[in-house]
């Protein structure tokens, strides 16, 4: 157990240094205008950026991953110690709330659904050999190419192992709680939209994503996308020139992140756009924008290069982006992935008429069936949005009945942020719904409309939420930290560290190559899938698949 506390302390510090690296001596951030969860989240998104690089030649292994930390955490201290300039003292109590939360929820935790189907393996295959052409040949899935598991890859390290992998979540989290309750108890003004903003975005996601197990890489992806539109709300509350460039450079990077994590945060490159416009409107110069938009270019290059590896295409979702000729083209990929995507997404699983699946994903026919399979994951998303501001209407009853004069949200850009936020919100929960209506897909645009209506109410009734709001986030940390402790009370796992499942599997030799498959014959249905089985693993046991080395890459290709 302490173990993992230590640890949790080590990575979260090395991605701390590596976000201090980043923002000084590329981005050329002024440190004073930045807060240490802001230097976090970049140095998560610079570890990706470097592991693009490194695994084009190299896999991410213990002796990659271990040079790369060696060699940042050397530049941090001889040519950076120096030059520190945040205030470490103001967010120290904030410091230790998160990580005692983020170690309790990290704690005996099961690994999201997917785990062992794709993402374990994912990474496994990403630690044991460079860039690998027509990856997704061995599993449509390795197709999606998220860079959160790029970023979990990177804490693959002597002694962790894949025990650091599983961490990148919970290392999240900590900034994150860190924001909220810095952010929280900075503002000086709670009339603005971000206020409201982050004190939703705050109560909800302490509530609904109390569990780390629920993340996979789909929280990562929505929680980043929603705090990219956090920062242009704020962008639009600004004067100083040196924040707006700060919250510009945020947004442009919080969106791309995003995009690259999931293509379901598919409204970020369009948020992108609206913060160009707003900064035009302000009449700033964009030549000042000029390094982190160079950056965000190369870095979407990285990434579309590296699913062109995977899959010979650049984007597998459309068909017109691959390149059908290439030996390691994935055939029929885009179909496979539409397949994987839509009736399966619209719960065509639990329907018991006669359609086919084609037929079912038309006209609305899924809408019931789907229904009722989300009815409750709905109703749970919505409470957890809803019942705190309840809570703390309550909790503020005497002071409302009391206060008569007007209340007005400030904002100086009101009108266009409404109409922006009324776009990103109706075209994102229409793309959703009708293409890929799965409840964790769509959390950003839920979450969007309840912030919709909540400052239209706002604006209509005067309300002002000026007290209690540290009661509200106390009463909301107690929550996620019962549920959690009784969580790890009634677990039977024998350790502390999340669940990996040990499965028995076979071996045989295919050109030259060892390859490994799950035993099919074994009673639970998730040991029939790769996990950790060593590099490489084919759960189809590689029929229909030719392996051969080239220039010292391996190719995997459809016969």
């Amino acid at each position: 157990m302490i173990e993992i506390f230590l640890i949790l302390i080590l990575l979260i510090f090395a991605v701390f240094f590596s976000g201090y690296i980043f923002v000084t001596m590329f981005l050329k951030l002024k440190l004073e205008y930045l807060e240490i969860y802001e230097v976090g989240f970049f140095g998560i998104i610079f570890l990706v950026f470097l592991s693009f690089i490194l695994h084009f030649f190299f896999p991410l292994n213990e002796i990659t991953n271990s040079l790369i930390f060696f060699l940042l955490f050397l530049i941090f201290i001889f040519k950076i110690k120096n030059n520190i300039k945040l205030n470490y003292k103001k967010d120290s109590k904030y410091i230790l709330i998160s990580l005692i939360l983020v170690f309790i929820m990290t704690l005996k935790y099961n690994p999201n659904e997917d785990y062992g189907y794709y993402h374990l393996p994912y990474i496994v295959n990403l630690v044991s050999d460079k860039v690998i052409f027509g990856l997704s040949n061995l599993q449509p899935q390795f197709g999606w190419n998220s860079t959160w598991l790029n970023f979990s890859s990177m804490f693959y390290l002597p002694y962790f192992e894949i025990r650091g992998t599983q961490l990148s979540n919970s290392i999240l989290f900590f900034f994150i709680i860190s924001m909220f309750l810095r952010e929280l108890n900075s503002f000086k003004n709670k009339n603005n939209y971000s206020f409201l903003y982050i004190l939703l975005l705050t109560s909800y996601t302490i509530i609904k994503h109390s569990r780390i197990s629920e993340h996979g890489f789909d929280f990562p992806a929505n929680i980043f996308l929603l705090l990219a539109i956090y920062y242009f709300l704020k962008m639009s509350e600004e004067q100083n020139l040196t924040n707006i460039k700060k919250y510009f450079i945020i947004i442009c990077c919080f969106s791309l992140f995003a995009f690259t994590i999931k293509v379901s945060t598919f409204i970020a490159p369009l948020l992108v756009i609206f913060s160009l416009i707003l900064i035009l409107k302000k009449k700033i110069k964009l030549d000042i924008f000029k390094v982190p938009l160079i950056f965000c270019t190369i870095f979407f290059a990285f990434w579309i290069t590296q699913q062109f590896i995977y899959t010979g295409c650049m984007m597998p979702y459309f068909k017109i982006t691959c390149m059908q000729g290439l030996e390691w083209h994935t055939k029929d990929i885009s179909n496979m992935i539409s397949g994987l995507t839509g009736s399966v997404n619209k719960s065509y699983n639990l329907y018991t008429g006669d359609l086919s699946p084609s037929d079912y994903s038309k006209n609305f026919n899924w809408v019931n069936t789907w229904f009722q399979r989300n009815k409750i994951e709905i109703l749970e998303h919505i409470s957890a949005i809803i019942l705190p501001i309840i809570i703390l209407l309550i909790l503020n009853l005497k002071f409302l009945l009391s206060n008569k004069k007007n209340i007005s949200i400030l904002n100086n850009h009101k009108k266009f942020i409404l109409l922006t936020l009324s776009f990103l919100t109706i075209f994102g929960l229409i793309i959703w719904f009708t293409k890929s209506p799965v409840i964790r897909f769509g959390i950003p645009y839920i979450f969007l409309l309840f912030f919709l209506l909540l400052i239209i109410i706002i604006d209509l009734v005067k309300i002002e939420f000026t007290k209690s709001i540290n009661v509200l986030i106390i009463l909301c940390l107690f929550f996620n930290l019962s549920k959690n402790i009784n969580r790890i009370i009634k677990s039977e796992s024998e350790t502390y560290w999340p669940e990996i499942l040990s499965v028995n599997f076979l071996t045989k030799e295919m050109d030259g190559f060892k390859i490994n498959f799950p035993d099919q014959k074994a009673d639970n249905p998730k040991k029939k899938l790769c996990w950790s089985t060593p590099y490489i693993c084919s759960v189809s046991q590689g029929n229909n698949l030719k392996f051969y080395k080239k220039y010292t890459y391996t190719f995997v290709t459809s016969k």
